[in-house]
């Protein structure tokens, strides 16, 4: 294992086990290994540091979307990438803790860093392309091209399901039962009425896989290079 991912491995076990705002760049090098100085080699600073874990973790969900996706076309359908992305996350205890931890750090990182930054823009450029392929092939209720907005009511629509730890109805239910919960919301509000033609899935599951393709090897160069 190179020295940049025990550092990303120290700086998330970290945050796991004491919050971002407990934890120093001492912490993550001492965990790691290394010198201080190493991790500044490699990141700028603590937001830094942090945003690389959170690329790594971003890389993994894709990974995996992009393996559901291999495995059956029929997850090109909005609702279904929405509920494997939601599982993804579940799956995934330092995404959680991401998600579920300190809103206000987690902006800072996507704001205030060169790599959040350039997750930022990554993203704001594969939703243009994943809504238009979409509604291209008659899966997206709405144009893009002519609803501005949509991008920001699918995520507000969603966001509440990925911070469900501040909703008391979701106590009572297990992972699957959210996951299919977030897909009615999306599938209700997002697509068009029916089941999707199957020759539309494959067609914009071949352009999906392109997309995720694309955005691995964005965010996996947005990570410091091994020495």
């Amino acid at each position: 294992m190179g020295r940049v991912a025990q550092m990303l491995d120290a700086a998330g076990d970290l945050l796991l086990a004491h919050g971002y705002r407990r934890v120093t760049v001492d912490d993550v090098a001492r965990r790691a290994g290394v010198g201080k100085g190493t991790v500044y080699l490699h990141f700028a600073s603590k937001l830094e540091l942090f945003a690389g874990v959170l690329v790594r973790e971003s890389v993994g969900i894709t990974e995996e979307l992009l393996a559901a996706l291999r495995a059956d076309p029929a997850q090109a359908a909005l609702d279904a990438t929405m509920r494997t992305s939601y599982l993804a996350v579940q799956r995934r205890p330092l995404t959680r803790a991401l998600f579920a931890g300190d809103v206000e750090q987690l902006g800072a990182i996507a704001t205030d860093t060169k790599t959040g930054l350039e997750i930022v823009t990554d993203k704001t450029e594969f939703a243009r392309e994943h809504f238009a392929l979409l509604h291209r092939h008659g899966l997206l209720a709405d144009d893009p091209a002519t609803t501005p907005d949509l991008r920001y009511r699918l995520g507000a629509a969603c966001i509440g399901f990925f911070l469900d730890h501040l909703v008391p109805a979701a106590a009572g239910m297990d992972a699957t039962a959210r996951a299919d919960a977030l897909a009615a919301v999306v599938r209700a509000g997002f697509t068009p009425p029916g089941e999707p033609d199957p020759a539309a899935l494959a067609a914009v599951a071949t352009g999906l896989a392109a997309l995720y393709e694309r955005t691995v090897d964005h965010l996996t160069a947005a990570l410091p290079e091994e020495p």
